[in-house]
């Protein structure tokens, strides 16, 4: 099926994987990616996902995880959701007013300037400003 990977490039160096649930690895490997194949050349970027769904409507997707799995799980997240958003109300109703100067910071952003390939969320807010 197909064409081995040996015959159809010169070189194996055209291939790259990422964990393609995490935002900031996606698009890391996504800017190399363009470098690379601007200098050298087609590249394939193989992203590792969930499936939330089946392929297509003839496949439900109901075959890959019992209904109960799926809803412990939702469960689960709706749980740390809610009380992520909690602290995040609380520390927003124990912090000051911010001065109204700061109504138009960074709302013009060029970016964050943060090159990182796959950090998680605490390791983002120690390189924020």
């Amino acid at each position: 099926m197909g064409t081995a990977e040996w015959r159809a490039a010169k070189s194996p160096e055209y291939y790259k994987g990422v964990d393609g649930m995490d935002a900031l690895a996606v698009k890391q490997a996504c800017k190399f990616d363009k470098e690379y194949a601007v200098k050298n050349g087609p590249i394939i970027l193989e992203m590792d996902t969930y499936r939330y769904h089946g392929h297509s409507m003839s496949d439900p997707g109901s075959s890959y995880r019992t209904r109960d799995e799926i809803s412990g799980v939702r469960q689960d997240i709706e749980k740390e959701v809610r009380k992520e958003v909690d602290e995040a109300i609380a520390q927003a109703k124990d912090s000051p007013m911010p001065d109204p100067s700061e109504l138009f910071t960074n709302v013009y952003v060029k970016g964050l300037g943060v090159e990182s390939y796959g950090v998680d969320g605490k390791e983002l807010r120690a390189v924020l400003p």
